[in-house]
């Protein structure tokens, strides 16, 4: 006899979006900076209306302890991370003033 899973999949209830824009090389900080549940986090290298590049180096995510996930100025796509709050995500730029753009999952 076959066993037939149901999976319920509840659709995201908001995906506010933003930019994050780091001042210094030299310091990771937080995609936001409050606790905000969620269920997915889309991160994106900011691009304009032309789909011209608006990073000149990547961009790196992790966590607070360590950034090593690599985000090239032109990976328009970008990455979706699953995790439980947007602020445990971190940025750090290769290049002072240069950032991201960012959905919610929420």
């Amino acid at each position: 006899m076959a066993t037939i899973f149901s999976v319920e999949i509840t659709p995201a209830k908001s995906f506010p979006g933003d930019t994050k824009i780091v001042a210094d090389t030299a310091t990771a900080e937080p995609l936001v900076d409050v606790p905000t549940p969620c269920r997915s986090v889309w991160i994106g290298p900011p691009c304009d209306a032309n789909g011209v590049a608006g990073n000149t180096k990547p961009v790196f995510l992790g966590d607070s302890a360590g950034q090593n996930k690599p985000l090239l100025p032109t990976n328009f796509e970008g990455v979706e991370i699953e995790i439980d709050d947007a602020a445990k995500v971190y940025v750090k730029v290769g290049a002072n003033g240069e950032g991201v753009v960012y959905r919610i999952f929420s």
